[in-house]
């Protein structure tokens, strides 16, 4: 019995000294094991989630599907550029343990990419399709917006994310290297994380882009009329007009999903898209001027939205992308 006793006291000795590790990782467990059920259904239904994320019939179309049967002159071979060899990442965690996926080639001062709320295997997956070279970090503060809108709402939150991450790149990039254009991205309630930085001044200089994945929501001043306050969506309302000069980057994707008790990302982009001054040119709620862009999709159920984050690779992180490829 006494050997039982002591082997007791090991284990009781050792759940204390990791419990409050533990309890400082269940937020980022939370929000992770949604996204993982989330993309474990994916998987189930590939089929399914393609059709939830309907994408609009090329206007070319046409054309492509019936060819001229008038013979052409022949045109001279154009040889297409080099593509960019494919970005492959190293992992690592800054030191309060939210990972960062550094490239292998980071040499010098690097471009970033902050990613609000989902599983960072899948983050990394979407950014390492689009071929982004930039330090990936992701974020995740728990389940709902009012998580991610109390865990960044500080002054300095923005500055002391980048310093997180320069620190821990610094061995994989070099002591010397440091953040350069900076990207912020929220899947879903990760939009608050987003807003917030956005509202402040001093981080909106700082930020270069910002994409939102089927996650712009509001409160109403009166819910029977679901109806916004005149001065809702102020921080993307704010950037968004840069962006329509293009010296910065906004862009947005939704579904149609609609919601009970605030607005739907459907009603919040039109009501962005009005407040902007741009026409919105379908339905489904779409529009864009200069770097400003806001894409509606079908579907509206959970595989729709799970599909909105698991398709950024094609939809928004390309515009990302090309931003990116032009020199500063």
């Amino acid at each position: 019995m006494r050997g039982w006793q002591i082997a007791g006291g090991l284990v009781a000795g050792c759940a204390a000294l990791f419990g409050a590790a533990l309890l400082g990782m269940r937020a980022q467990a939370s929000a992770e094991g949604a996204s993982n059920a989330l993309v474990l259904a994916e998987r189930a239904s590939q089929a399914q989630l393609k059709a939830a994320l309907v994408a609009r019939p090329s206007t070319q179309a046409g054309a492509a599907a019936s060819p001229s049967v008038t013979a052409a002159a022949p045109t001279p071979v154009v040889a297409a550029p080099a593509p960019s060899p494919p970005v492959s990442f190293r992992q690592t965690t800054t030191y309060n343990g939210a990972t960062v996926y550094v490239p292998q080639t980071c040499q010098g001062a690097y471009d970033v990419l902050m990613h609000f709320h989902g599983a960072q295997p899948y983050v990394k997956d979407e950014v390492q399709a689009a071929n982004i070279d930039a330090v990936v970090a992701v974020f995740n503060a728990g389940n709902g917006a009012e998580k991610y809108a109390q865990a960044f709402q500080a002054n300095g939150t923005l500055s002391s994310l980048l310093h997180q991450i320069e620190l821990a790149a610094a061995p994989l990039c070099g002591s010397e290297a440091k953040p350069r254009r900076v990207a912020l991205v929220g899947f879903s309630a990760g939009f608050a994380a987003v807003e917030k930085m956005l509202a402040r001044e001093e981080d909106r200089a700082r930020v270069d882009a910002a994409l939102l994945v089927d996650g712009l929501h509001a409160g109403f001043i009166d819910v029977r009329r679901r109806q916004m306050a005149p001065n809702a969506l102020q921080a993307f309302r704010d950037f968004g007009e840069l962006a329509k000069q293009g010296k910065k980057l906004l862009a947005i994707t939704h579904s149609s999903i609609m919601t009970d008790g605030y607005a739907s990302t459907t009603e919040c982009s039109r009501f962005l898209l009005e407040a902007l001054g741009v026409r919105s040119e379908d339905a489904l709620v779409s529009g864009k001027s200069g770097s400003f862009s806001v894409e509606g999709f079908t579907g509206d159920d959970k595989a729709a939205h799970i599909a909105q984050f698991r398709q950024m690779d094609t939809t928004l992180l390309p515009k990302l992308r090309e931003r990116w490829a032009k020199p500063q």
